[in-house]
């Protein structure tokens, strides 16, 4: 079994037991070539279609049988599924050692894995890798040197080692989403600019959560396909090969579903972390207030005294003399009964305002189907009669 790259020679050159990694790039367009293409490994053209290429994950299958023999057995079988990945840019002490993925402009880079099987029980076994991390064939080699021999009688044979790398990855992902939350935990930060970057770092969770959540829909629409052709092999590979093959895709898939729960924690984690900085800039808020209305409490006893003083009760004679008018009570006589009644409608208003906003919407609204009714035009009396 080999790995290699398909660049510019011919699929039918390519040996029949192989992955193929095809970089994005390379990836003929949506305008024939791709359907042609995946036209070799069996796969309906719709696959081939934008709407199959735009999707967050599927999983799908189609088996040829030997309709003349008896038992009806498999006699080839294609498979195509597609996940996707999303790899932030690691943080200076960060979880893991491994390497940079987003090296472009932007602090993130999506890989949109698909996959192409197809499998013949006459010896042929292969799959086309698309739009994978430039490290996948290195370390697909590496995990398929550490395993037993794979028995191509399964179709499913080659698929155990891609999805354990795919694993791999959804475990890096999440880590690297955990690492600036990590961070944020630690630095604590309380002004207004942190919010940016809690919130970009809210969208890689959010999509994180996203694709593994389809890629367990993947992985569990695989399995039930996988238990549905071993009933149909031409050559059985034995009760415990099944067996532990079923097993151990089950364990693939709870893997997926820890790592969604991490997921999900950091989203939470990040959740907290943006509350308490509201929570944060509220009580910095709460400070300004205090110390203005400590100045407005400084301040005004001067303001009112020189208001008081500045009023026509208060004047200087000729002499220079200082005069004050004998109706200065009329001042205080206006002033303390006003200064009750507001106090007094203000209470009320605190006590009362829900009821008091209803009742005056109630009767807007009443008054204003009245005044309708009223401007309305009246029928001519001969139109009526």
């Amino acid at each position: 079994m080999r790995s290699t790259r398909l660049m510019c020679f011919k699929l039918a050159d390519l040996p029949k037991k192989c992955y193929i990694f095809l970089d994005v790039v390379n990836y003929p367009p949506v305008d024939g070539r791709r359907e042609r293409l995946l036209a070799h490994f069996n796969v309906p053209g719709f696959v081939a279609s934008r709407t199959c290429f735009e999707l967050n994950g599927y999983f799908g299958s189609k088996a040829s049988y030997s309709d003349k023999s008896s038992p009806v057995h498999v006699t080839s079988y294609t498979t195509w599924f597609r996940c996707l990945v999303k790899m932030v840019r690691k943080t200076d002490d960060g979880h893991d050692g491994g390497p940079e993925y987003a090296t472009g402009s932007k602090d993130y880079k999506w890989f949109e894995m698909s996959f192409f099987t197809r499998w013949e029980s006459r010896g042929l076994c292969q799959v086309l890798c698309v739009d994978t991390p430039p490290d996948f064939p290195d370390q697909l080699c590496k995990l398929l040197q550490k395993q037993d021999k794979l028995d191509f009688r399964d179709p499913f044979a080659m698929h155990a080692a891609l999805v354990d790398q795919m694993v791999v990855y959804y475990d890096i992902s999440v880590w690297r989403v955990r690492d600036p939350v990590r961070h944020l935990e630690k630095t604590r930060m309380r002004t207004g600019t942190s919010f940016s970057p809690m919130h970009e770092i809210s969208r890689h969770a959010i999509h994180t959560a996203e694709i593994l959540e389809a890629a367990t829909n993947t992985l569990n629409e695989m399995q039930r396909c996988r238990a549905v052709i071993y009933e149909r092999l031409p050559d059985d590979p034995g009760e415990t090969h099944k067996g532990q093959a079923k097993d151990y895709a089950q364990f693939q898939i709870t893997l997926l579903r820890s790592l969604k729960l991490r997921s999900d924690s950091n989203q939470e984690r990040l959740r907290n972390e943006v509350n308490l900085a509201f929570n944060n800039l509220a009580r910095q808020d709460n400070s300004v207030m205090k110390s203005i209305a400590l100045l407005t409490m400084i301040f005004l006893p001067a303001t009112f005294i020189s208001a008081i003083f500045s009023t026509t009760f208060f004047n200087y004679a000729d002499d220079g003399s200082w005069q004050i008018s004998d109706k200065l009570w009329i001042y205080w006589a206006t002033t303390v009964p006003g200064t009750i009644v507001i106090v007094i409608l203000w209470r009320i208003w605190l006590a009362h305002s829900d009821s008091i906003i209803g009742f005056s919407e109630t009767h807007w609204k009443g008054a204003k189907i009245w005044w309708k009714r009223r401007s309305a035009p009246k029928p001519n009396k001969i139109e009526q009669a």
